[in-house]
């Protein structure tokens, strides 16, 4: 079997089309298309950046057909609002954590939405603190006044 058979087998498994991994994958437009097409090997860029937005693909039996076709160590998380985050566990020592682009590239949003939400809220919190500053001055000038 060869890689464009086999990257065939995992778009069906994964019910990806071709331009759906070109886009995610960040390749040429048709790429991927013509490789199936024409049964033609993938250079090692393309193939790279495949393993990369396809985190579960095993790049052993991608490349060689050794193995699994998915990454037996799998772990979903629930970030809490009902999506699931899918990485994946390499088993390293050091505990490392492969994800996907799209994953990747959610969060760099959601941390963009994080800092816009920061930012509001220290701009909130300045006028609050120049109100309370405001009413500690008022007050003072009230006990002065109830003094006399």
């Amino acid at each position: 079997m060869t890689i464009t058979e086999r990257l065939q087998m995992y778009m069906t498994h994964k019910g990806l089309n071709p331009n759906k991994v070109t886009v995610e994958a960040g390749l040429s437009v048709g790429l991927i298309g013509r490789a199936l097409k024409n049964n033609s090997g993938l250079n090692s860029d393309t193939i790279e950046k495949i393993l990369y937005a396809y985190a579960d693909l095993n790049p052993e039996w991608f490349t060689t057909e050794s193995g699994e076709m998915l990454k037996t160590n799998n772990q979903t998380i629930n970030n809490g609002d009902g999506n699931n985050v899918n990485s994946n566990i390499n088993g390293n020592v050091g505990g490392n954590v492969t994800i996907s682009h799209s994953e990747f590239s959610g969060m760099i949003e959601l941390q963009k939405g994080y800092q816009e939400i920061q930012k509001e809220l220290n701009e909130r919190l300045s006028i609050s603190q120049e109100q309370l500053t405001e009413s500690m001055k008022q007050v003072t000038i009230l006990v002065e006044l109830l003094k006399k």
